[in-house]
């Protein structure tokens, strides 16, 4: 059974003056990760829903417009080193739950954005059933790929803060650090693979050592 979401949640997507304005819109992502069917100012959370029922594709929606997720095999796997990490700190201590990468969030601005890891806390977690709930993460997680773009992530974290988000981490597998953002803009810390995250306010007590991040996982050439 295909979910539905209520018409209360549509937002009417931005006009542009121009290709180029719409496409910075998007994060300025290649454009084979854009998606015409529907056609993009026109897509809808419902289509967001039934293109990953039906087509098993992960996409976010910006402005009306269905994005794909950047994905690959060992994206996944230091994803779930991340979350997994964080999902047994928070049951253990019973702090609110951890969501994998095809969890849909809507954020302030209507969009909604995929995380490739979440963590809400307990007191802010949805009490209904809407499969596009309006909460922001109070941590996100990003495993940079390549298909991203630099301006791509910089609007997700504009996304991310401006929704209530207090906490960022930006997984860089090729250089196997971690940025910390508490805010859009410049990082915190960068931290490498000789350092530890720190759940900080958001987790407090949890620790990450950063090369577990990374175990198994092979060294680019």
């Amino acid at each position: 059974m295909t979910a539905t979401v209520s018409s209360r949640t549509f937002v009417p997507p931005r006009q542009f003056e121009n290709g180029a304005e719409w496409h910075a819109s998007l994060g300025n992502v290649p454009l084979e990760r854009i998606v015409f069917d529907p056609w993009p100012g026109t897509a809808t959370e419902a289509n967001l829903l039934l293109y990953a029922e039906r087509d098993k594709y992960l996409c976010e929606l910006i402005d009306g417009t269905l994005v794909q997720k950047t994905w690959n095999f060992w994206d996944g796997v230091i994803a779930c080193h991340a979350i997994g990490a964080v999902g047994i700190f928070a049951h253990e201590h019973d702090l609110g739950i951890a969501l994998a990468g095809n969890a849909t969030l809507r954020m302030k601005s209507g969009h909604v954005r995929l995380p490739d890891g979440t963590f809400i806390s307990r007191n802010r977690v949805p009490k209904g059933l809407d499969p596009i709930p309006a909460v922001a993460p109070d941590l996100a997680i990003e495993v940079l790929n390549e298909g991203n773009t630099a301006l791509e992530m910089e609007l997700k974290l504009i996304d991310y803060f401006e929704s209530g988000t207090r906490l960022a981490w930006f997984i860089d597998p090729g250089s196997r650090t971690v940025a910390v953002y508490h805010q859009p803009g410049k990082p915190t810390t960068l931290l490498t693979e000789q350092s530890t995250l720190d759940g900080e306010q958001v987790l407090p007590g949890l620790t990450i050592t950063i090369a577990d991040l990374f175990r198994k996982v092979p060294r680019g050439e």
